[in-house]
């Protein structure tokens, strides 16, 4: 395996890391940690994310290999359900991690800046 340099503005790891580790990727991942969601029910869930960003920000997950997207066909019209893969759900304690960790320096980080 080659050596990794996100420093690097052609490593390959650099946009997924970013999507992954991003405002919308972050909130969708932790969003399906507990069970699949509809695509309505993630943007309702999701506070300020609009449609066409959750759609974007999916695609680019499902591209990862992070989220699955599954059509239910039993339902009219078809529902689209969305649901954290195996290597999705390695994602979702170092993310809960880090929201912790930036939840319990919020006073530092936001309201004591200097």
């Amino acid at each position: 395996m080659q050596e990794i340099d996100i420093f690097n503005k052609t490593c390959p790891t650099r946009f997924a890391l970013s999507t992954i580790s991003g405002k919308w990727g972050l909130l969708i991942i932790l969003a399906l940690a507990n069970h699949p969601l509809r695509f309505s029910e993630l943007v309702r869930h999701i506070g300020g994310i609009s449609e066409r960003m959750a759609s974007q920000t999916l695609k680019y997950l499902e591209r990862y290999g992070v989220v699955r997207r599954h059509v239910v066909q039993h339902a009219t019209p078809p529902q689209v359900e969305y649901a954290l893969t195996p290597l999705g759900r390695q994602f979702v304690k170092p993310l809960q991690q880090l929201v912790t960790l930036v939840n319990t320096n919020v006073d530092v980080m936001v309201y004591e800046r200097d």
